[in-house]
This record gives C-alpha cells, structure tokens and sequence, in this order.
C-alpha cells in the first residue's frame, strides 16, 4: 500500500511538472492535474492539498537535483578546459527541466519561504562558481583576480539563466537539444576567453573550438 502511495505521489509531481512547464503554473488548476492524471481530486488531495504544496515540493526536487550537482569536484586534476564543462551542462538541464521555477517571480510578501529559498539556490550557485573560476586559476587556465572572478560569475549566471528562454524566444525553440545547451556553455566560455591563458589557447587551436567551448 505504502509504495503504491508513493507511486502516486511520483506520478502527480510528474504530471504537475509537464503541466506548469507547459503552461505556465498559474494556468494549471489542480482539477486539471487530477483529470490528466485520471485520478479524483480528492486522490490528489491526499497528497498535495494546495497547488503551492506541489510546487514547494517540485523545488525540493530541484534543489536536491542542484545539490547534487554543485557537490561534485571537477573531474580529474589535470590542466583541460573540458574538466569544468559538466557542471554548466547540468545546470542548463536543471533549469530546463524544472523551467516554470525560473519563470515564476516569486512574491517576497505572498511566498516569502520560496523565494528565500531560490535566492539561496542562486547564491549557493554563484559561489559554486566563483570557486570554480578560482580552481581554473589555480590549474593555470585562466588568469582573473577576485574581483574579476566575481565580475565573470554574475554574468556566467545571466547567460545560463536567460539563455534556453532567450533561445524560444528568438527562435521559437520548443523542445531543448544538446546541441542548444552546448550553444549555451561557448557563450558561457566567450566570457572567459579574454581570461585564458597561453597553455589554454593553445588547447582550442589544438582541439577545436567546439571541444574547448565545453570546457
């Protein structure tokens, strides 16, 4: 009985998750869900009695995902631009897959616990970041004070935030590819360009500037 409980559960954050990403979450009623989902309301109500009930939890889901993220190191200990390129990857597909987060502004007054929590989630990330700049000074792939680094991680945070909204909204882009979120880490990398030392200039004339845009 217990896991078919939480089977349940699973399959409404599910469901809400495509809904609000689809629609937007203030366009989704929780009789929607229910009917989506073919289940009564009151099944629903078993779980989530309130809307901002699912959405705290689908920020929970976030959040453990980012967590998950920004708590590993850069891979290896060598000296390659690619080292540091799966952390914005994800980043790109955590914001794309729980996307109706970023999009909603969060009332200060009217959800003061959510939109703490995302402004935590925004600066665990850029200081996430800033250490990340600071180990690709420390491995000699770029060279930045602190001031700069900082400088670098508040813009590296716009792109990645604006970037997958900005491309549905030039282009019409509806479903995201890798391809999109690879576009995304070389704008990302165009920042720290001017930054790259010798040793790591010479890894985009040795790999490609594809490769190294990874990184």
């Amino acid at each position: 009985m217990r896991s078919m409980t939480t089977k349940t559960r699973e399959r409404i954050l599910e469901t809400s998750l495509a809904l609000f990403n689809e629609r937007g979450e203030s366009s989704v009623s929780l009789a929607q869900i229910a009917a989506a989902l073919g289940i009564s309301e009151g099944n629903l109500w078993y779980h989530f009695r309130t809307k901002r009930a699912l959405v705290a939890a689908l920020f929970a889901e976030l959040e453990q995902r980012v967590e998950r993220n920004l708590s590993r190191p850069p891979a290896g200990a060598g000296t390659q631009l690619a080292d540091f390129a799966d952390y914005t990857m994800q980043a790109f597909r955590d914001m794309w897959d729980y996307r109706f987060l970023f999009r909603h502004r969060f009332d200060r007054e009217k959800e003061p616990a959510l939109a703490q929590r995302l402004a935590a989630l925004t600066e665990r990330g850029h200081r996430y970041n800033e250490r990340i700049l600071g180990e690709m000074v420390r491995r000699k792939l770029i060279e930045a004070t602190a001031a700069e680094i900082s400088e670098l991680t508040a813009n590296a945070w716009i792109i990645s935030r604006y970037w997958l909204d900005y491309l549905q909204e030039r282009h019409g882009i509806e479903k995201i590819r890798e391809a999109d979120i690879d576009a995304g880490v070389k704008q990302i990398f165009a920042l720290y360009r001017p930054y790259l030392t010798d040793a790591a200039q010479g890894q985009i004339v040795k790999d490609g500037p594809k490769k190294a845009a990874r990184g």
